[in-house]
């Protein structure tokens, strides 16, 4: 067999090799998961994304639309319109713009310049206007302050560089005549009247009021799309018939724009479809008809287009009209704005903020609003996905069952092998001392039996001795096979029995012959005390089986005490709690160390220290061991305490 050493060696490296295997698999498996996790999350995140712009989007519809498909000729405070009169005439009149008294909602201003002039508004109509401004619901203090908000636009904005930045697309049936009146004749009763074409493609409608010269007033007009308006509109397909394939999509699978140039695309098809929307809710409805002066020769309003202007972010377009390139738009109230939208998408994406998009930088389309050069930006803990797999999951706990499983697994192994070390060892050390003890009595029988078949005792006296020689190594040879086939009962399970009902004092009285024979063998006395508080207390136990501890006790006090000058060995019985004690006592040297004597292994004595102290097998004090637990006690090697010899206490269980 190999070496203890060499055996764990092997041990070692097994283990090692499992536990590095162990270890690559784990981590596979952790970075198999944690790419999962990522992928989840990742996946998680974009469709929050998507459906947040697609609310942004959504509610952004009506406002682009109505700004984007808003007639020219609303960017005037005052507008010159057709009326019939009492002859069934055409007359003509100034009503003021829906402009006039309010932008519309997140819109601070709506502008109008020509490519070299001054800008206007239909917020702050001029001076000559201001009068007829007040008398319409403008105050002179709005009118001024909206004034100042124009100048203030004015210093940030050049007209013309605004539009040369500004799409050359021109709307559809934008190039249609819209001056040319063509009036049904009117109901007979009141001012209420209404015109069946044509009507502007590319127009918000304006309801012809009901002037009353007399008082000075006008009802004022219903503005283009109201939000009833708006929110049927976004309810029922506010990108229109172009998009309507995009709103049908599931968010995640929102259209994505490969650039600039592609979200410029994407933008003027968007104003396309919202003008074809807008158009379509309002057949029927009064229509505008007349423009500035009937002379004028038709106008061109051409695709719309969202531009930031430093931290101003505009919706403006070209228009060509008498021979002039204008600009016109609305300024559009961001901050307030901004805030409306990231509210929409506040639940999905609570860090989200909203971030202006210039010129050629490069933005992931994907991230875009599809109606404003705007970014969505995930800040917060939504951008930042876990760099690792979760911290409780069915691959954790499998994982860790795992590594349990193979720790357990190692123990038991090592634990087996320590246990087949052990008993590798201790049939060595037994095939060693047993082979010791039995070569001198076997030695001691062949030279006295061959004597003795050669009759060369001298005399009957030294036959005698010759035969008591013999007779006491076959005692000791008995005794050490008894303890033998003892310790081979208990390993393979067989207990003793604790079914014969005895006394203390029948115990002492049965096994003292025998124990005094064994004392005098070495020239020793044994001595018997018995307390009468227990000597007959009932006890039930297997009587052979205490003889044979008893014997091994005072055994080994012969053994070791032989040389002693107290050649005493004391019996002694009491009683402890529960238990009855048997304490056999010598006065020779005693144990060199009591733990270490108290937890001794069987065989543990080799034939170099039999040879130098007693003979024997260092079977004895395990044995005594192992069957006083058997028989419900235990055994006690009690400290020296600076007293000499040694004292070795047997307790067994009283009856109840």
């Amino acid at each position: 067999m190999k070496r203890p050493w060499q055996v764990w060696l092997a041990f070692a490296f097994c283990g090692l090799v499992l536990a590095s295997a162990m270890g690559w698999l784990t981590v596979h498996a952790l970075r198999v998961d944690r790419d999962r996790s990522l992928a989840q999350a990742n996946a998680a995140l974009e469709q929050n994304v998507s459906l947040a712009l697609w609310r942004m989007d959504t509610k952004l519809a009506p406002l682009i639309a109505e700004e984007a498909t808003r007639p020219h000729e609303l960017y005037d405070s005052f507008i010159t319109v057709s009326t019939p009169t009492t002859k069934g005439e055409a007359g003509r009149k100034l009503v003021p713009s829906p402009l006039l008294t309010k932008a519309p909602e997140n819109v601070i201003l709506n502008f109008e310049c020509p490519t070299f002039g001054e800008w206007s508004s239909p917020q702050a109509p001029p001076a000559e206007q201001l009068e007829l401004a007040g008398e319409n619901g403008l105050p002179a203090a709005v009118a001024e302050s909206n004034r100042k908000k124009l100048d203030q636009l004015a210093l940030v904005c050049d007209a013309s560089k605004l539009i040369a930045e500004l799409p050359t697309q021109p709307l559809p049936s934008s190039q249609t005549s819209r001056l040319t009146p063509n009036v049904i004749d009117s109901p007979a009763a009141g001012n209420d009247w209404q015109v069946g074409a044509p009507y502007y493609d590319n127009s918000a409608q304006i309801y012809a009021p009901a002037f009353d010269r007399q008082l000075g007033q006008v009802e004022q007009p219903q503005q283009s799309v109201n939000r009833r308006q708006a929110t049927e509109l976004e309810n029922e397909d506010p990108f229109g018939p172009a998009e309507e394939a995009v709103q049908q999509a599931a968010p995640q699978q929102r259209p994505q724009m490969a650039g600039n140039a592609d979200f410029t695309e994407r933008g003027n098809r968007y104003q396309q479809a919202a003008q074809q929307e807008f158009t379509k809710q309002q057949i029927g409805n009064y229509a505008l008809l007349s423009d500035r002066n009937a002379s004028e020769s038709p106008a061109i309003e051409y695709v719309s287009r969202p531009v930031w202007v430093g931290d101003e972010l505009l919706l403006a377009r070209r228009v060509d009209r008498d021979g002039q390139t204008y600009v016109q738009g609305s300024w559009l109230d961001w901050p307030r704005l901004k805030g409306e939208l990231l509210a929409e998408s506040a639940d999905l994406l609570p860090d989200a903020d909203l971030m202006p998009v210039r010129g050629d930088d490069e933005t992931d389309p994907t991230r875009m609003l599809a109606g404003l050069p705007v970014k969505l930006v995930v800040g917060g803990r939504m951008d930042s996905l876990p760099a690792a797999g979760p911290v409780d999951g069915p691959l954790q706990w499998a994982l860790s069952f795992g590594w349990l499983a193979l720790t357990l697994a190692l123990a038991a192994v090592a634990l087996l092998l320590r246990g087949v070390l052990a008993l590798s060892e201790r049939r060595a050390a037994f095939v060693s001392s047993v082979t010791h003890e039995l070569r001198t009595p076997l030695t001691t029988f062949r030279l006295y039996s061959d004597m003795l078949a050669r009759d060369m005792a001298p005399t009957p006296e030294r036959r005698r001795e010759y035969l008591e020689t013999l007779r006491t190594e076959a005692e000791r040879l008995t005794h050490l096979v008894e303890n033998v086939l003892s310790y081979a009962r208990l390993e393979r399970g067989r207990h003793p029995q604790r079914t014969e009902r005895t006394t203390p004092a029948a115990l002492v009285d049965r096994c003292e012959p025998r124990l005094a024979e064994r004392a005098a063998q070495v020239g020793m006395t044994l001595t018997c005390d018995v307390e009468e508080a227990s000597a007959d207390r009932p006890l039930a136990t297997d009587v052979g089986v205490v003889e044979q501890i008893l014997f091994n006790l005072v055994d080994n006090a012969a053994k070791y005490a032989g040389r002693a000058v107290d050649r005493r060995i004391a019996l002694t019985t009491g009683r402890d709690g529960r238990f009855v004690t048997f304490k056999v006592r010598d006065f020779g040297p005693g144990f060199v160390s009591t733990k270490q004597a108290s937890r001794s292994a069987p065989f543990s004595k080799s034939a170099q220290e039999a040879a130098e102290t007693a003979p024997g097998v260092g079977l004895g004090l395990a044995l005594c061991r192992r069957l006083a637990k058997e028989l419900g006690g235990r055994l006690v090697i009690a400290p020296r305490n600076g007293e000499p010899g040694a004292m070795v206490t047997l307790l067994l269980p009283l009856t109840q």
